[in-house]
């Protein structure tokens, strides 16, 4: 027995040590492409231009979001998000097996951390892709938190521009 725990102990502390190297030589910090918002005097928006990579992204905190928006939101595409580590183990195994059984892609496991990676960071739509948008996932979480997720925020500011007039 106390060798099966030794063995648990000594894999958790292995996987942790790769994981923070991993970390450090492939550090996540993410950069969404903003919206250029024009404002007025007042605080009146009087235009808004796409972002970079042609959307609609304005950046806005989730205090600022109308509160059962938000919680549909997370009930509807991640109802987990406040617990998970940025991936859902059970949903990525009950996607795995339906898609298994029915022989297509009927379900899918990402959470709202690992979407907000594909977001950031499109890449095609395979397994590959999913352990990297998982390991990604994981670094958000470990780095910002569930407010700064949820509001896609980046170190830089989204750019905005004040008329005075």
């Amino acid at each position: 027995m106390k060798a099966t725990v030794r063995r648990i102990l000594f894999s958790l502390i292995l996987v942790a040590f790769v994981f923070g190297i991993l970390d450090l030589t492939f550090s996540f910090i993410p950069q969404p492409s903003w919206s250029k918002v024009v404002y007025d005097r007042k605080g009146k928006v009087l235009n808004v231009f796409l972002s970079a990579d042609d959307k609609w992204r304005m950046a806005c905190m989730p205090e600022s979001v109308d509160r059962l928006l938000l919680e549909t939101l997370i009930r509807k595409e991640d109802r987990f998000f406040y617990y998970h580590p940025g991936f859902n183990p059970m949903a990525i195994v009950r996607a795995a097996f339906n898609n298994v059984i029915k022989g297509q892609r009927t379900s899918g496991a990402s959470t709202i951390t690992m979407q907000v990676v594909r977001l950031l960071e499109p890449r095609s739509r395979n397994i590959g892709s999913k352990f990297i948008e998982v390991f990604r996932a994981i670094q958000l979480e470990l780095h910002y938190s569930k407010n700064e997720i949820l509001g896609f925020i980046s170190p830089s500011p989204p750019m905005a521009v004040i008329l005075k007039g």
